[in-house]
């Protein structure tokens, strides 16, 4: 699957439990993706996007007794598509609202696809901005 948007890209993993952690670390790295993580707390996810170039990001909003707002209103602010991968509901009221909320349990494949289309349509976006730029 090395084909993928997201080969040679670095996506951040925000999950608190292990297992998952790892499936979805296996699933990513199948397509290329320079998996950056897993972090397990709010303060560590945090500093590891701010301090990488992301191209997207997978994110548990509920970490222990701590909820992702932050990360996710970091990530929507710079324009990194990200996925809310959670066992728990999200808050209605916040800007990031159109980003993808898939419940626990899912089939890490399925949330790499869900990841993949959302990287391709950004990159479809920049090349058409580019292209605008370029013509006016």
């Amino acid at each position: 699957m090395m084909n993928s948007t997201l080969s040679g890209r670095c996506v951040l993993l925000v999950e608190d439990e292990p297992l998952l952690a790892w499936d979805l670390e296996l699933a990513l790295s199948e397509t290329g993706a320079i998996v950056v993580g897993p972090a397990s707390t709010l303060q560590s996810a945090l500093a590891l996007a701010q301090e990488t170039n992301l191209a997207a990001a997978v994110i548990d909003y509920c970490l222990g007794r701590e909820e992702a707002t932050p990360l996710a209103a970091f990530l929507h602010e710079r324009g990194i598509p990200f996925i809310i991968h959670t066992g728990h509901g999200t808050p209605n009221n916040v800007p990031w609202k159109s980003a993808p909320v898939v419940y626990k349990p899912a089939n890490p494949d399925r949330i790499v696809k869900m990841l993949e289309a959302l990287v391709s349509r950004k990159n479809e976006e920049l090349q058409l901005l580019a292209a605008q730029d370029q013509s006016g």
